[in-house]
């Protein structure tokens, strides 16, 4: 199975704030120099280093991303799910029992979504599954309880 890999992008609403800071600046630029460049600055490097979005490979539709601490004890009905099976995923945050960790890059609107179940040992978070995709009603089911 190949390895899906995101990457980090622009939403319209980084590329919106970065805007209303870098013009915000410019405008204060006339009132007060130093501040106002200090602003401009800021909105200029947001552009650079504000990305709030993923896209698969860098591709596709942007998604996206939750990580939820949750209980063990949501372990198997989690991974059943995430298999195809037809049940409810238990979603409980919390370390009761132990914790596992679950990543979901989504979006709603599109109706997909890609999920990873990480078992916390060692002290560290390692995969116990590979990036699953999943698509609506699926993804839906899974969106709705994070």
């Amino acid at each position: 199975q190949m390895e899906i890999n995101f990457k980090k992008v622009h939403t319209g609403k980084d590329l919106a704030i970065s805007t209303i800071v870098l013009l915000a600046g410019v405008g204060l630029f006339f009132v007060n120099k130093g501040l106002g460049i200090i602003i401009a600055m800021c909105g200029l490097a947001m552009f650079f280093l504000y990305k709030g979005g993923y896209k698969k490979d860098g591709q596709g539709i942007v998604l996206q991303k939750k990580s939820e601490d949750l209980c063990k004890t949501c372990r198997p009905s989690i991974l059943d799910y995430l298999n195809g099976k037809d049940v409810m995923p238990q979603v409980k945050e919390g370390d009761e029992g132990g914790s596992v960790r679950l990543d979901v890059y989504y979006n709603a609107a599109a109706g997909i979504a890609y999920a990873q179940l990480f078992d916390f040992r060692n002290y560290t978070y390692e995969p116990e599954t590979e990036v699953i995709e999943l698509h609506s009603p699926k993804s839906d089911k899974l969106i709705s309880l994070l």
